[in-house]
């Protein structure tokens, strides 16, 4: 490994041997054109199956790929595991059951010559019951980049359109987790950590290309049943808006972005049958007090507006709704 790294391919791995190797044959490809500029490092999280016999095999085939294994911990642990690791001047963190599509890194490094940008957005697809991605339309026209200031990026962070609360639709540069790691032992990450780097940035870029396919599994946390560890959830949005609030000169799409996440919240109590009506009071509250803002938001389709609003107005309405939408979504993942 030289000292010239540029971007380090961040994966923690845990008991997945099943999509291991899908996960790492999008991403060698794409390094072998840049070998001495890209490095990926695998941190593997105590796994109990396969999982990390396959990774050695292709440290074996690749001297671009680094492995550390450690006792299991959980993911937050081993991305400030990954961050301490990384040799590259930027960290891609690509979650071990998903992977990405051809051309990231090479646009990565491109955008780069051009922009140097502190972190680079992109696009993800949400992919259920392991199906497919055709790729013959995906990216077939040109990028289109858009700039963003730090307040910027923070007052649309809530939505996809551009930024969005994940970590692995990214390139970031390391040295904006200089002091901030990722929280061990709390749910949603992500959403603990995203705010506290981008606002550190400088330069953010955005491209409507899409690179990162999220791969949704039975077992996820996105569909594992309501406790007290979910309302992380909600914790870490109210940390994150409380944050642009007092720290951005304006915050009309983060006002929002924040009923949006409060409503996910409703969406898993509504989905799991957990009954707390002082949350749904909350959230209905939180939906009345911003309904101009939903109405004038640019960043909302006419469906998810009517949603945010239709809590306000009539929760038990809202709740048949939902349910309905949720049989079509399990349907569509047979």
């Amino acid at each position: 490994m030289n000292e010239d790294i540029i971007i380090t391919i961040a994966i923690p791995v845990y008991d997945v041997e099943k999509y291991i190797k899908r996960c790492l044959d999008s991403i060698v490809s794409q390094v072998a054109e840049f070998p001495n500029l890209i490095e990926v490092l695998l941190v593997d999280d105590g796994s109990s199956d396969g999982s990390l016999k396959i990774c050695q095999l292709y440290k074996e085939k690749y001297n671009f790929v680094r492995i550390v294994h450690q006792n299991n911990h959980g993911l937050a642990y081993v991305r400030n595991v990954c961050i301490d690791n990384a040799l590259g001047k930027y960290i891609s963190f690509i979650d071990s059951d998903d992977y990405v599509l051809p051309g990231l890194y090479k646009y990565a490094i491109n955008l780069l010559e051009s922009y140097n940008y502190d972190v680079l957005c992109f696009k993800h697809l949400d992919v259920y019951a392991e199906k497919d991605v055709l790729l013959s339309n995906i990216n077939v026209d040109k990028a289109k980049i858009k700039l963003f200031t730090t307040d910027e990026a923070l007052n649309v962070l809530f939505f996809d359109n551009y930024i969005d609360v994940i970590t692995c639709n990214k390139i970031i540069k390391k040295s904006l987790f200089e002091g901030i790691r990722y929280p061990v032992g709390k749910l949603y990450e992500d959403m603990f950590t995203t705010y506290k780097y981008i606002s550190k940035a400088k330069l953010i870029l955005s491209t409507d290309l899409l690179f990162y396919v999220y791969c949704h599994r039975l077992g996820s946390i996105g569909q594992s049943k309501f406790n007290e560890k979910s309302m992380d959830l909600y914790k870490s949005t109210k940390e994150t808006y409380d944050f642009i609030c007092n720290n951005c000169n304006y915050h009309e799409d983060a006002d929002v972005g924040f009923v949006y996440w409060v409503i996910v919240v409703a969406n898993m109590m509504i989905k799991a049958n957990h009954n707390d009506k002082e949350y749904i009071e909350y959230a209905q509250n939180i939906s009345r007090k911003f309904r101009r803002n939903i109405v004038d938001c640019r960043l909302l389709s006419g469906v998810k507006k009517i949603e945010l609003i239709l809590i306000g107005v009539n929760f038990h309405l809202y709740k048949l709704f939902y349910k309905l939408y949720m049989i079509l979504l399990r349907s569509k993942m047979r």
